[in-house]
């Protein structure tokens, strides 16, 4: 919080918490993604 000059916590949660949700949706779609793409290639099973 000192160090980004914010007086209080609540600024700086107010400002940086849409950028975790960001992150964590952005990684979630990638994990879809990916698994999508290998169920695609091993659907139908042997």
């Amino acid at each position: 919080v000192e160090i980004l000059g914010h007086s209080q916590i609540s600024i700086t949660m107010a400002v940086y918490t849409h950028v975790i949700s960001d992150t964590q949706r952005e990684a979630i779609s990638q994990m879809d993604r990916l698994l999508r793409r290998r169920l695609d290639r091993e659907w139908p099973p042997p």
